[in-house]
């Protein structure tokens, strides 16, 4: 188990004891907390209340306030599914265009860049973030990268980490740092710049 400033990032899976809709309930009412209030207003005993529990059901689960709300945001975005369109490059955009509405069009999503300075210090934040979607979202990235590998689509000794990073790295650069809202065909753009090295054109203007 994973620990961080003498906190437990974890003490038990929110899933399975929790209980689905009561799981549901705290993260919803969580989410909400966070929009009406943001990360240093928001308190444990906000949540509890809103979601109808014991402010100790919630650190039974959960840790820390920081990882509460980043399991929060983590579980609200989509991981999946693994796209198998039997095309490598379709394969990857289908993947990215996800990865685009998860950052654009979901409210955990539009509020990362504002929380990004709140929660980077906490105890069990960003760890609970790539528990609950970093790290499954990344997973089935590098299953579809494989794929194309065994395709003969994309090179044997393909360092597939950074392959993923320039795959998202643009999606997050834009979302967080730029606030650029992406063009209809960025994702087609970016997987064919990665797969077939075509340099990307200045859409035209109306």
């Amino acid at each position: 188990m994973p620990e961080r400033a003498g906190v437990s990032i974890q003490k038990r899976s929110p899933d399975g004891e929790a209980g689905p809709r009561r799981r549901e309930s705290i993260l919803s009412a969580t989410l909400q907390q966070l929009a009406e209030q943001g990360y240093r207003d928001l308190t444990m005993e906000s949540v509890a209340s809103h979601a109808g529990v014991h402010k100790a059901t919630l650190y039974r689960w959960w840790a820390s306030k920081g990882h509460l709300v980043g399991w929060a945001l983590g579980a609200s975005l989509s991981t999946g599914p693994i796209p198998d369109t039997g095309n490598t490059r379709d394969d990857l955009v289908s993947w990215l265009k996800v990865t685009i509405a998860n950052y654009t069009s979901t409210t955990a999503g539009r509020a990362l860049p504002g929380l990004l300075n709140d929660l980077a210090d906490e105890p069990g934040t960003l760890e609970a973030f790539r528990a609950a979607f970093l790290d499954p979202r990344r997973a089935n990235c590098a299953q579809v990268i494989r794929r194309g590998v065994d395709r003969g689509d994309i090179p044997a000794d393909t360092d597939i980490e950074l392959f993923m990073d320039v795959l998202a790295g643009p999606v997050f650069y834009r979302q967080l740092m730029t606030g650029t809202p992406p063009p209809h065909d960025l994702a087609e753009r970016i997987v064919d710049l990665l797969l077939f090295g075509r340099i990307p054109r200045r859409l035209p203007t109306s």
